[in-house]
């Protein structure tokens, strides 16, 4: 504001001494009007250019924190729909969840030796119970560890997930998770 004021009043100074016979009002409004419009571009870019920066140093920070927090969680708790605690798997050892009706079927690793676990609860509510980790659903039916991915690939029939563990299948990848999927793989797979 101090700007546009010291402009106008500098164009209006330079008018008057130009053309003396010219009212101070109307020149110092004219020139107000003028120099508001040429300088509401310039800061207008600068303003949206310097938002949009902050946007994205947040929006790194908050993805950082998030990828932090799923590292703290080194045990992943799973409860039936009558929230009682029924299993707990290393987060090493957990390689996927998959949906069977009112069960989920939990597969990990004990000992070496894949393993099964049926707990009563949906998907969507485990689904929920492990929002801010690396267990993503990929599929109408299946939630996977990304930490144990090795492999996205990409067939006529599909996209699939490869854990590179001997007799687990690979896991289909749906086109509604294919764009999420995808991009946590990319940007936090270690």
């Amino acid at each position: 504001i101090l700007e546009i004021f010291f402009m106008s009043l500098f164009y209006t100074i330079y008018t008057l001494v130009l053309n003396p016979e010219r009212e101070y009002l109307s020149v110092f409004k004219e020139s107000a009007i003028n120099t508001s419009l040429v300088l509401l571009l310039p800061y207008s870019v600068l303003h949206f250019y310097f938002s949009y920066q902050e946007k994205e140093r947040q929006l790194r920070l908050l993805e950082e924190d998030r990828a932090e927090a799923a590292n703290k969680l080194t045990v992943f708790s799973f409860y039936d729909e009558k929230h009682e605690l029924r299993l707990s798997v290393k987060r090493t050892n957990l390689l996927y969840i998959e949906s069977a009706d009112n069960y989920v079927c939990i597969w990990y690793l004990n000992k070496g030796v894949l393993t099964k676990f049926m707990l009563r609860n949906s998907l969507k509510s485990i689904e929920e119970s492990l929002a801010e980790t690396n267990v993503l659903r990929c599929h109408r039916s299946y939630m996977v560890n990304f930490d144990q991915v090795k492999v996205i690939r990409r067939e006529k029939d599909g996209i699939y997930l490869e854990l590179g563990v001997e007799k687990v299948p690979d896991i289909p990848i749906s086109k509604t998770y294919s764009e999420k999927v995808t991009h946590w793989f990319m940007t936090y797979s270690s």
